[in-house]
């Protein structure tokens, strides 16, 4: 299968679905990642898209393409909803996981509802909560990801420029050089084992359902 997940931000995509990509992959699937911005309104963008990088190789994706929207200024409109279509209509993906538009941030939340529009005719649409995401997100579909969260948790560890950010660290995180590493705090982890709770294994990553067609193959003939 074909997967394209796309993302606001670097780090969107791992954070949502990181570990989803990551069995996909282990599975021997193609990953596609499409990130919308570089990130610039949270640190140097080209420092943003080499950690993103790193972190993409980190789960064996096999494409990162880069949007050229605005960080802060991505809205749910034909600008957004054209930039995703066209990597739908170039890589034509049989599952597309993209950002919930149950999410506190505008970025999080226009690139879901223009992903939507963007994959209408897609079959599949899985939406993947961020850190913003609203107390209302519900998921309904459930992956167990107990196998390959560690490969989350090591591509987070790409994302040294947000070591601030409240799902690291920060200050307690390791130095290398004049760098920090950050260390992926317990949140991460908290929420994959209460979302595993939900599914009854021990580490879940949960999707709200964008679009999903159920396709019924014929029974073996005997």
């Amino acid at each position: 299968m074909r997967i394209l997940a796309v993302g606001a931000h670097p780090d969107d995509i791992e954070l949502g679905c990181g570990a989803t990509l990551a069995l996909f992959k282990e599975k021997g699937h193609e990953i596609h990642l499409l990130v919308l911005t570089r990130g610039e309104a949270s640190g140097d963008p080209r420092a943003r898209e080499k950690e993103c990088l790193q972190s993409a190789r980190t789960i064996g994706t096999d494409n990162v393409y880069f949007g050229k929207l605005q960080d802060t200024k991505i809205t749910d409109g034909v600008e957004t909803i054209m930039a995703i279509e066209r990597f739908v209509q170039k890589i034509n993906p049989d599952i597309i996981f993209a950002h919930s538009h149950k999410d506190g941030h505008q970025d999080h939340r226009n690139a879901g509802m223009a992903a939507l529009s963007a994959a209408r005719n897609a079959k599949k649409v899985l939406l993947y909560e961020s850190p913003a995401a609203l107390r209302d997100f519900c998921p309904q579909l459930f992956v167990d990801v107990t196998s390959t969260f560690d490969v989350k948790l090591k591509a987070l560890e790409a994302f040294g420029s947000q070591v601030s950010k409240i799902y690291f660290k920060g200050n307690h995180s390791p130095k290398v050089g004049h760098a920090r590493i950050p260390y992926v705090s317990n949140a991460a982890e908290g929420l994959a084992r209460f979302r595993g709770f939900q599914a009854g294994v021990d580490l879940a990553e949960g999707y709200e359902v964008g679009k999903f067609l159920l396709e019924i193959e014929d029974s073996p003939k005997h």
